[in-house]
């Protein structure tokens, strides 16, 4: 058991350094896959976002965050990188979404893992419905990044 609880980390490691597809979300492993931008363990899925940018090479590679808020600082401060493909999870459901199809929430009452206060959603009536309880605004993706 302690052989298996170890190489989780090496695992979660090697995938996110491995090739990527731009058509299909990476995975992240709860628990041991690590932020590009902030260097902590990615526990809550709700909040984690994804990066495919070009590599070296010319294929994808994934980049992970655990708050959309760390992805946008990582992202202005790489303007050398090709984006592919931007990744985020539906806060009610934890599934993927294109980022730029989504719809956000950004609240001061909303605890993010790096304080954003950000959230995606699929559809807009999902964010508007937690934006009822949580004060804040719904935002498009190309309103959050003009921020």
């Amino acid at each position: 058991m302690r052989v298996l609880a170890a190489l989780v980390p090496v695992c979660a490691a090697i995938s996110a350094c491995g090739a990527a597809d731009p058509d299909a979300p990476p995975t992240i492993v709860p628990d041991a896959s690590v932020c590009a931008e902030c260097d902590m363990i990615i526990s809550d899925l709700r909040f984690a976002t994804a990066l495919v940018v070009r590599d070296e090479r010319g294929g994808g590679r994934a980049l992970l965050f655990d708050d959309l808020g760390d992805q946008l600082i990582h992202e202005r401060e790489h303007p050398e990188y090709e984006v592919l493909a931007r990744w985020v999870h539906d806060h009610g459901t934890e599934q993927w979404v294109e980022a730029e199809s989504a719809w956000y929430l950004r609240s001061d009452a909303l605890l993010t893992p790096m304080a954003s206060g950000l959230a995606a959603f699929a559809d807009r009536d999902a964010a508007v419905e937690l934006g009822l309880e949580l004060p804040g605004e719904v935002l498009e993706f190309h309103q959050l990044r003009a921020r």
